[in-house]
């Protein structure tokens, strides 16, 4: 029986998500529509709407469905450019759904540095804070390689200080950690359906109160004007499902946690050189981002594919590639350990036995390079 342990990437759809998706396919009345047949799937998808706001415990705010975390990332910087902001500073380690277009938008953004052990620079964030005013600040919640959480409540501390926005990114924070680690503090916020297993192809851009977005995209009008296009009503009602089903998330999340440190646990007493990228600091509780130096992430990602068990050299959206991240050089590894560093991320479905298992697979995968090599 394989192992999935790459929720990072994709968490496996939740059975009351696809419950609710499998029944949505059977309504055929478009939720613009003024007739019942139309209000019924309105209905239904204001009904997910409360579900994601109180699963991101906010009441105030506006939440606009979209296609997906991406669709919303480019309408949150197009929002924030239409304002007018002339310095940004836009977090190294960025995904690039979100570095690569707003880099398009302001070419001469200032890179905030990460430290060694997976942070953010917070330090060179507050110097170079200083004397600026109305600055625009992009960041991640949480990473989506490393797992390292980031201390949004300064960051917004800081950028209020400055009379600033913020922009987080919450994709990988959302149904991985509680919400008030990551929501809330921004003025646009993003996250995605399929990170809490909710079905692709719905996400969410999330504005706090008195905040606007960009309405430059012409058509129907749908999402108060935000949005234009036919609503996906299957995948916005799926997502609604898997939030309602992370409203009250505290135990899973012990649970996942308790299986990603055994994982740990067995990792460092099988391998004595490994290394734990942002062990000492805040991370995601379904986590691991390591090393072992000389084992190659590309040998490394294949060789357990092969034996039953799906992990990552890093981000998925990468072509389906095995190639050095942005991140990893954004953190300052050198090349030779950079080429080693491999994810595992464990989820709702993961269980201590694929904690131990993953280790049992790498250590004999180990042995038989270690053997060849002899």
């Amino acid at each position: 029986m394989r192992i999935y342990a790459d929720y990072n990437a994709n968490v496996p759809m939740r059975e009351i998500a696809k419950r609710a998706m499998v029944e949505a396919l059977d309504l055929y009345g478009n939720p613009s529509s003024i007739h019942q047949d139309g209000q019924k799937v309105r209905m239904l998808i204001e009904n997910a709407r409360r579900s994601v706001k109180s699963a991101l415990g906010v009441t105030s705010h506006e939440v606009i469905f979209t296609s997906g975390a991406t669709e919303a990332a480019q309408l949150a910087i197009e929002s924030a450019n239409q304002i007018g902001f002339e310095n940004v500073f836009l977090f190294s380690q960025e995904h690039d759904a979100i570095y690569q277009y707003a880099l398009t938008m302001w070419k001469d953004a200032h890179l905030i540095p990460s430290l060694p052990n997976g942070q953010i620079d917070i330090e060179w964030l507050e110097r170079n804070l200083d004397n600026i005013a109305k600055p625009l600040v992009i960041v991640q919640a949480a990473n989506n390689e490393t797992g390292v959480v980031f201390p949004l409540s300064k960051i917004s501390g800081l950028v209020r200080n400055h009379g600033g926005a913020l922009l987080v990114d919450a994709t990988q924070a959302f149904g991985k950690c509680l919400p008030e680690a990551f929501s809330g503090y921004g003025d646009w916020t993003i996250v995605s359906s399929h990170k809490i297993g909710g079905p692709m192809g719905a996400g969410i851009l999330m504005l706090a109160p008195g905040i606007d977005g960009f309405r430059g995209r012409v058509g129907g009008g749908q999402e108060k004007g935000f949005r234009a296009g036919t609503h996906n009503a299957p995948a916005i009602i799926g997502m609604g499902a898997a939030a309602q089903d992370i409203i009250d998330i505290t135990d899973e999340l012990t649970r996942v946690k308790a299986i990603r440190d055994i994982f740990e646990t067995e990792l460092k007493k099988s391998f004595s050189d490994v290394v734990i990228i942002g062990e000492d600091t805040n991370r995601l509780g379904n986590t691991s981002c390591f090393y072992i130096p000389g084992w190659s992430s590309e040998f490394l990602v294949i060789a357990l594919d092969l034996a039953g068990v799906s992990l990552s050299s890093g981000s998925a959206c990468s072509s389906g590639s095995v190639k050095v991240s942005r991140v990893i050089k954004a953190i300052g590894l050198g090349d030779e350990n950079a080429k080693c560093v491999v994810r595992v991320s464990f989820g709702h479905n993961s269980s201590e036995s694929d904690a131990t298992r993953i280790v049992d697979k790498l250590l004999e995968n180990y042995n038989i390079m270690v053997s060849k090599a002899a």
